[in-house]
């Protein structure tokens, strides 16, 4: 008995100096300047305001004497650098651009101040900063159009025209059939590349205290889970690569613990973002993409019931980044929406 309890003894020590010499071993290979870019708090020439507290990278294209165009970007987590093409309505309109709370290159906040009625204040703040008393368009994408939804509901008389571009899940009921679909499906490629960047990620020497946790989720998702199934099916021939899809900086913490505060103890996602949008009679725009089989036109044909006045338009050739992919497109759809009258 001795003398098994000594060779098992040995080699758990075997085992452990192994696993010691190959963590060690990735984490030499690894090492390397991985840069995280600046926020608005270590870096305050980048365009930015501050409402009640909160400060938010923001930029803006066109005259304030034009019709004002909110545009509200995706993840939660994502900035609106990838949006941008958006400002070439710049012409007839005056376009905002803004990075989310803890998202971009806003500062970051703590984990607690990442739900939807924050997302929802900060809108509201940010409307009533550059809009004072006149109505505005909004265009959002993805999470940007489920965020809009629910503030065209809790704020109808604000809003004159409303872009939702593949909005996700806008009830509890489709965010279980979507979080039921979309496991990820982890093969070799996909572990190894998750190590790869956790042990960059360990390199990763500030501006702040997130970085480390942007960059690994950065990495992650846009070079690793995005190119896998289910996630591909966003995109034209299930490749992100046929997308275009620029950003300055992921926010780690905004996307899990925007997703996490929203979770009952069962760990359901409790949504109702469609609370008050039949007070809303305007025509909402609906565009999808023909190549998004995850959120795409089947989709967005069940949330046109969901509102009293809605028209769906379906950009060919495109996957969910439509507005970067087919742009000329993208922007002649939208002109033609907010010259309605």
């Amino acid at each position: 008995m001795k003398k098994l309890l000594k060779v098992i003894g040995k080699s758990v020590f075997v085992l452990i100096g192994f696993l010691l010499l190959l963590f060690f071993t990735f984490y030499l290979l690894t090492i390397g300047n991985y840069e995280v870019a600046k926020t608005v708090e270590d870096d305050l020439t980048i365009s930015h305001i501050e409402i009640e507290n909160t400060v938010f990278h923001a930029e803006t294209f066109g005259s304030d004497t034009n019709d004002i165009v909110i545009v509200l970007h995706g993840g939660p987590g994502n900035d609106f650098r990838y949006l941008l093409p958006l400002k070439e309505l710049a012409d007839d309109y005056f376009v905002v651009f803004y990075d989310q709370r803890g998202t971009g290159l806003s500062p970051r906040v703590k984990a607690n101040e990442f739900t939807l009625e924050n997302m929802l204040n900060d809108l509201n703040n940010i409307i009533d900063y550059y809009a004072q008393s006149r109505k505005v368009n909004i265009i959002g994408h993805s999470w940007g159009g489920m965020l809009a939804s629910a503030y065209i509901g809790k704020y109808p008389s604000k809003v004159e025209k409303a872009v939702l571009a593949e909005p996700g899940m806008l009830t509890s009921e489709e965010a279980k059939e979507f979080m039921e679909k979309m496991h990820v499906k982890f093969d070799m490629d996909l572990i190894l590349h998750m190590g790869k960047s956790w042990f960059q990620a360990m390199h990763v020497d500030g501006p702040d205290d997130q970085a480390a946790t942007d960059f690994f989720f950065q990495s992650l998702m846009a070079e690793g889970i995005m190119k896998t199934e289910p996630y591909s099916a966003y995109y034209c021939d299930d490749d992100i690569t046929n997308s275009s899809f620029d950003y300055w900086r992921f926010g780690g913490l905004a996307s899990s613990a925007s997703i996490r505060n929203a979770m009952d103890e069962d760990g359901n996602l409790n949504l109702n973002l469609t609370e008050g949008v039949e007070n809303f009679t305007n025509k909402v725009l609906f565009i999808a993409s023909e190549c998004n089989t995850v959120i795409g036109i089947e989709l967005q044909k069940e949330h046109l019931k969901l509102f009293p006045n809605a028209e769906l338009v379906v950009i060919k050739n495109s996957g969910h980044m439509m507005f970067g992919e087919q742009p000329e497109e993208s922007l002649k759809i939208i002109r033609k929406y907010f010259s309605e009258n």
